[in-house]
């Protein structure tokens, strides 16, 4: 054993160590999720589980207490286990479309890590279970804008566990209530970025 590990100011279990790790381990799921590496865990053909190295993720988010890396490629979601470095499952989203001159769709993670996704050309969202995988399609109201053919771009949880969006084009803010399935509209005076979603943690509680 060399001198340098025992003389360094942060051990292995120190938090500043601990977040290298968790990144650099994140860094290569992200990159082996856009390359196409790694899917072993799948269910669906082999052929199907991976993103091709000519695409990209449109969304990528981190569920850091599951270790869980969730991307949103162009036909569908991937679900990578980050401590093991491979995939576990594939999800199609049926009747998926992603219009690519607005902003794209987006992931939002709950507390229980059941992920939710937009459709950037209508006011719909995917459920995604964290424990079971099961997915839910939800057609969304939008309160007093039924005629409005516009779906989501950001997508993001406020700190009371409400779920928030912001229209692909045009900016607007709404409030989602998926128990109900429907959305009303959050007047701020003014239009926001929808790439990404970055009004909540701003949002009175």
């Amino acid at each position: 054993m060399n001198g340098s590990a025992a003389s360094s100011p942060a051990s292995s279990s120190s938090p500043l160590r601990q977040g290298k790790q968790n990144m650099k381990a994140f860094v290569f799921v992200a990159a082996m999720a856009i390359a196409g590496c790694g899917d072993s865990g799948s269910r669906k053909s082999p052929n199907r589980d991976r993103l091709g190295a000519n695409e990209q993720a449109l969304r990528v988010k981190v569920d850091t207490a599951r270790n869980r890396l969730w991307v949103l490629g162009p036909d569908d979601l991937y679900v990578y286990d980050m401590a093991k470095r491979h995939l576990i499952l594939r999800i199609a989203l049926p009747g998926w479309s992603v219009t690519d001159f607005i902003c794209p769709p987006d992931i939002a993670l709950d507390r229980a890590g059941t992920a939710f996704i937009s459709d950037n050309a209508q006011p719909r969202l995917w459920r995604i279970d964290a424990d079971s995988f099961h997915l839910t399609e939800h057609a969304v109201r939008l309160l007093n804008k039924e005629h409005w053919d516009i779906g989501f771009g950001g997508l993001a949880f406020a700190a009371d566990g409400t779920l928030f969006g912001v229209t692909a084009s045009g900016g607007s803010l709404w409030s989602i209530d998926l128990l109900n399935a429907r959305a009303h509209q959050v007047e701020l005076g003014a239009s926001m970025d929808a790439c990404p979603l970055s009004v909540i943690p701003l949002l009175p509680r």
